[in-house]
């Protein structure tokens, strides 16, 4: 019986080879992990013959597949679309307020943000939070915050 500290031969998955490695800890008597004495890698024991790799279905000509379903559809970004059509429909003379976490925006109301540029509050998400459409795309930005 090995004990922990002596030598076995066990198949290497980094050499590729069945190489001579060292017992590193045993569970329930039987040899659990092992140290490659060539490379140093550590890795469970996998007895001295590699796993059998999978072999792929034999595939007869002319034999008709299955065919995959077609994933969804990836939905399109408009929100340049809709933030160009805003902002030449905006009226002259409507106010722009500067963003800041602290303020209290409403529907329909014009916003310039730092980073992002001029945003369309498109709605009230909750009392804390809004949906602001941008050129690039709809963002979710935090309001009421004190």
């Amino acid at each position: 019986m090995l004990s922990v500290g002596e030598n076995i031969d066990a198949y290497c998955l980094k050499c590729k080879l069945v190489l001579a490695h060292l017992v590193l800890f045993k569970v329930d008597g039987v040899v659990s992990r092992v140290k490659c004495k060539t490379c140093g890698a550590e890795h469970k024991y996998r007895g001295t013959l590699p796993a059998a790799k999978k072999t792929a279905a034999v595939r007869t000509p002319g034999a008709v597949r299955a065919k995959k379903p077609v994933a969804a559809k990836v939905t399109v970004n408009d929100a340049p679309l809709q933030w160009d059509l805003k902002s030449r429909n905006m009226p002259a003379g409507t106010s722009i307020r500067n963003y800041s976490i602290t303020e209290t925006f409403k529907a329909n109301h014009v916003i310039n943000h730092p980073v992002f540029g001029v945003g369309f509050v498109e709605k009230v998400v909750t009392d804390k939070s809004i949906s602001v459409l941008f050129n690039d795309s709809v963002k979710l930005m935090g309001m009421n915050v004190s």
